[in-house]
């Protein structure tokens, strides 16, 4: 498997691939919402987790094995990388705590990997394919705890979905240095058209992320906020009994 350098930031095989996974997203959720029973949500969440794992093992295999890169650069690091097991663990688990933190990671960083994608594999290698299914994987399994099971992030969610992601680039810094590697790019920009280029060079891109990320973050919640102040100002609301 040969790098393919020649990836077209949306171009027809792009804007097709976005367009089914978000098809895929949509009859998934929709689905489940309106035939599943409890159990077999859980089931499905459980399958989708299960999948979400195996897939991933498949994609740094391929990384390593038929890409060539060297098995330190290929490990979980990055911020979706490590959002792929969260988001398997949590479908598994049913676990809201992890949902708080990959509500987040999933909608913001997942959503930007699969519109600005750092990859250098063009349709139809494998690795472009395991690419974008598991990026989309983490926002449809957000999607999933959220509109299946009724999850919600609070304004709690996001004060540690801030914390926890400053907490774990600190942690990703030693490794980086131990490792000679690039995780959360930290070192410098990814090779691809992203977000990143808006930022000048290393290292102000990075203080430039924080603000955006932080924005981003609060964006996304911020439909959960409004919605909680309109029923606090609904009549059923105020009419109902101290």
């Amino acid at each position: 498997m040969s790098a393919q350098e020649s990836f077209d930031l949306f171009g027809p095989a792009h804007l097709i691939t976005m367009l089914l996974l978000l098809i895929a997203g949509i009859v998934i959720v929709w689905a489940a919402r309106r035939w599943a029973s409890t159990g077999q949500a859980r089931k499905t969440a459980i399958a989708i987790g299960t999948f979400m794992i195996v897939q991933e093992v498949l994609d740094r295999s391929c990384h390593h094995f038929l890409g060539g890169e060297p098995l330190r650069e290929v490990l979980p690091f990055h911020l979706c990388g490590m959002s792929v097991v969260l988001t398997a663990i949590m479908l598994i688990t049913q676990s809201r705590w992890i949902y708080e933190l990959v509500y987040f990671w999933g909608l913001v960083g997942a959503s930007m990997a699969i519109l600005t994608p750092d990859i250098k594999y063009a349709f139809p290698s494998i690795v472009y394919i395991t690419y974008f299914t598991s990026h989309a994987l983490i926002v449809i399994g957000v999607f999933y705890m959220t509109f299946i099971f009724q999850y919600r992030p609070t304004l709690w969610s996001l004060a540690k979905a801030l914390v926890l992601t400053n907490v774990y680039m600190l942690l990703v810094i030693p490794i980086n240095l131990v490792l000679d590697t690039n995780y959360l790019f930290l070192r410098h920009k990814p090779e691809g058209i992203t977000l990143f280029d808006a930022f000048g060079p290393w290292p102000w891109y990075i203080p430039g992320l924080e603000v955006v990320g932080t924005l981003l973050f609060t964006a996304v919640y911020l439909p959960w906020f409004i919605k909680d102040c309109l029923a606090r100002r609904s009549p059923a609301a105020s009419d109902a009994p101290a």
